[in-house]
């Protein structure tokens, strides 16, 4: 697994021999990172277009780190969930690390 269009190797993350990929860029949903994020890792599901919907709602995740309602940010808060053999983990500041399959054997 190597680093891909939308995300780069954080290696000072790795933890319990998974790699950690931090999926780059802000301008999309974060639903959408993710999906993107873990194609680049794992490869693209072409069986399954919908895996995300198996383990989250990506509506509410989206709406979980919209800006509140008065405009500002929010600070505080993470989902961590599994999918397709990673983790995610998604801060509030729209941070969002992926952690490879335990079997990835890259770096």
């Amino acid at each position: 697994m190597k680093e891909g269009q939308f995300t780069e190797r954080a290696t000072e993350l790795d933890r319990n021999g998974r790699a950690a990929y931090r999926v780059t860029g802000d301008t999309d949903d974060t639903s959408t990172r993710i999906i993107r994020g873990i194609d680049d890792i794992v490869g693209e599901d072409t069986e399954r277009q919908t895996w995300l919907y198996d383990r989250v709602d990506p509506d509410a995740l989206d709406a979980i780190f919209k800006q509140k309602h008065d405009g500002t940010s929010r600070t505080e808060g993470k989902v961590v969930f599994n999918a397709r053999g990673c983790e995610i983990v998604v801060q509030a500041d729209g941070d969002i690390i992926i952690y490879a399959p335990a079997d990835d054997s890259s770096e």
